[in-house]
């Protein structure tokens, strides 16, 4: 008995750890592996079946035939089973040519490049649903609506637009890197500093590719804060532009030194617009944009100005100021009426939208007579009666001067002695330089291509890569910064220079500064002088290039920023050049 007791405590320990060491997921386990092993015995006994009756087969075609190469080429000849048949084959093939002409080399077509692909002769794949089908679609209808897609240019339009992003893509490579030698830095920066043309005139410069690329890569900006993005001045980037900016909002000695050395720095800018010796440059506050252009540019014989957006606020202290200011892209109905068409339709259109609004004017005059009448009745004075009306009418008057804020119908434009004193007014302008927020107590952005007081040299952000698509190969250029109208149309030139028969650029621009270009300032018309025997028509931009001649830019380039024709300035979102042609959208 006393080892029986003895016994029964030592077997209970141990049966008692082992179950306290199985889990629940090594019992799954097991589980799992007795059903595998159930599965497996099970298609071993399938498989052996099979054997043995193509064994039994193979022996019956042995005996009858008694040929062993026979045997040997039946064998082979033996169906597989895990093969896919013609049917899926073909289906497999349509679909993955789908999915290749749908995949990013769709992205190519989008920059319009022009690349040699394999044509597919399935009617089923030209008639499918994929993306390249559908561009392919929307190419032709955009090509047959559009002039200059069919057609092309040999000039390139002008976009007022304020640019952050622009992307080349070209088949082959650019001449130039973005590594760049010390003599193609210095070059490159002494030629834009100091305005010369290196590409076409003598000079102990470098002329390389590479420094010529360089000197369009550049601008001058004000104020320049690294550890503030000043351009663009979006809200997106507030919290981190909040707790960088943490010190200006705290000091108002900051504040009013960065203020004086704008207002020197906007002067000298202003004056050198006037001079004839700077062709334009821009105001970038946080709320809106200002473009000065020098007299000459579009044709136009007096300095001039554009702002957008703006509020009815804005305008108002316009107003007090007695600044006359136009806004040509504002509907005006009265305009719209005096507009006739030879449609029909059209025609028809119009005078149903007359004759609602004259209905409407009358409802509202029988309402107002209506309400006077139940004011009356009430014993309310005549006196009280007009103020109210007044009252009423002042605050619709306000609700549609209101319709068109912070929208580009708001662009407001002067020109001659308003411009100075459009300037007088943002120079001492509280509202430009923001109290609160990300940039409180910092002035506007200055961006001007010409160097003035207390600017700064900032060059482009560029990165280069190679794209491949299958055989294909691309070559990307791309540019980031405040890229001004003269980037775009210098840097194709570069590129006609260098002989670059085909690339692409796509735009990313701000989006608030496209109504610049909208607005389509320009004049059709020129001077014609009267002579004995004939009469000579000369151009308006003659007279503008050669007054801007020392502004900075080249031949080309002045004739092509003074070209009176309202036709040639566009919002450019994307341009190709192929074969000496510009097409743009």
């Amino acid at each position: 008995m006393s080892n029986l007791t003895l016994h029964v405590p030592m077997a209970e320990p141990e049966n008692i750890s082992t179950l306290e060491w199985t889990r629940p997921d090594q019992v799954m386990q097991l589980h799992r592996m007795k059903l595998k092993k159930r599965a497996l015995q099970a298609r071993i006994n399938k498989m052996t079946t099979i054997d043995t009756q193509q064994t039994t087969t193979n022996l019956d075609v042995l005996n009858s035939s008694n040929n062993i190469l026979q045997c040997i080429s039946y064998c082979q000849k033996r169906k597989n089973p895990f093969a896919i048949n013609e049917t899926c084959k073909k289906k497999k093939n349509i679909t993955s040519a789908g999915l290749e002409i749908s995949n990013d080399n769709t992205l190519f077509e989008l920059l319009n490049i022009n690349t040699q692909r394999e044509k597919l002769t399935d009617v089923s794949i030209k008639d499918s649903l994929t993306f390249t089908n559908v561009l392919s679609k929307l190419d032709y209808t955009s090509q047959t609506s559009d002039i200059n897609v069919s057609k092309g240019a040999k000039y390139i339009p002008i976009d007022w637009t304020l640019k952050t992003i622009i992307k080349f893509m070209s088949p082959k490579p650019f001449p130039w890197t973005s590594k760049l030698k010390t003599s193609e830095e210095a070059s490159g920066t002494t030629g834009f500093v100091r305005c010369l043309n290196i590409g076409e005139k003598e000079t102990t410069l470098d002329t390389s590719p590479n420094a010529r690329f360089h000197q369009c890569c550049l601008t001058w900006q004000h104020p320049s804060l690294p550890w503030l993005e000043l351009f663009p001045r979006s809200a997106g980037k507030v919290s981190s532009s909040l707790a960088n900016n943490a010190l200006i909002i705290n000091n108002q000695n900051m504040k009013d030194a960065l203020y004086r050395e704008w207002c020197d720095s906007f002067r000298s800018l202003f004056h050198l617009l006037r001079a004839r010796q700077c062709p334009y440059f821009y105001v970038c506050a946080n709320t809106f944009t200002v473009l000065f252009r020098a007299a000459g540019i579009c044709g136009l014989s007096e300095i001039h100005a554009l702002v957008t957006p703006t509020t009815r606020g804005f305008r108002h202290l316009l107003k007090q100021e007695e600044i006359e200011y136009s806004m040509p892209l504002r509907k005006d109905s009265k305009k719209r009426f005096d507009v006739t068409d030879s449609d029909s339709k059209t025609a028809y259109a119009v005078f149903n939208i007359v004759d609602c609004q004259q209905e409407n004017d009358n409802y509202e005059k029988e309402d107002e007579e209506t309400q006077d009448a139940w004011l009356e009745s009430l014993g309310v004075e005549n006196s009280e009666i007009k103020k109210i009306n007044y009252n009423s009418q002042t605050r619709m008057t306000l609700e549609k001067e209101s319709e068109v804020d912070s929208l580009s119908q708001s662009l407001v434009f002067v020109k001659g002695v308003e411009t100075q004193a459009l300037f007088n007014f943002l120079i001492n302008c509280k509202s430009a330089i923001a109290v609160t927020g990300a940039l409180a107590g910092v002035p506007p952005t200055l961006l001007a291509p010409t160097a003035f007081h207390g600017a700064t040299l900032k060059p482009f952000k560029i990165r280069e890569s190679i794209v491949r698509d299958n055989n294909d190969k691309y070559y990307s250029l791309e540019l980031k910064g405040p890229l001004l109208p003269h980037v775009l149309p210098s840097l194709c030139h570069l590129m006609k220079s260098s002989q670059l028969e085909q690339y692409s650029a796509s735009c990313a621009q701000l989006i608030t500064t496209s109504s610049f270009s909208a607005a389509k300032h320009g004049i059709d018309y020129a001077i014609v002088t009267r002579g004995e025997n004939h009469d000579t028509t000369i151009p308006l931009n003659v007279f503008g290039q050669e007054n801007l001649s020392d502004c900075g830019f080249n031949e080309e380039l002045l004739s092509h920023f003074c070209s009176p024709d309202p036709a040639r300035i566009v919002v450019l979102d994307s341009l190709k050049f192929y074969k000496g042609l510009y097409t743009w959208s």
